[in-house]
């Protein structure tokens, strides 16, 4: 038994989820043709309840960073994709 990566949901390897789970892998075939993540990264919140400011502001500054350093790594591999077309 493993977790689908595309519905989240328990399944065994023979299990399929119905409709649910072919909209979910249908999604996820659209985002990898737009040169996104197949399955989206989800910015969870990671600032504790009861944080201080300082502890707000270290958190976002990592999330902001994280996402800085993934439009960079998008970027090329578009520019990449652009030359190889070109």
């Amino acid at each position: 038994m493993e977790k689908c990566r595309y519905c989240a949901k328990i399944r065994d390897e023979w299990d399929c989820h119905g409709d649910e789970c072919r909209s979910a892998i249908a999604r996820a075939l659209r985002r990898e043709r737009a040169g996104l993540p197949m399955v989206p990264e989800k910015i969870r919140n990671e600032v504790p309840p009861g944080a201080t400011t300082n502890e707000v502001i270290t958190v976002l500054s990592r999330q902001r960073l994280r996402a800085r350093r993934a439009n960079e790594d998008r970027r090329k591999l578009k520019q990449m994709n652009d030359e190889d077309v070109g």
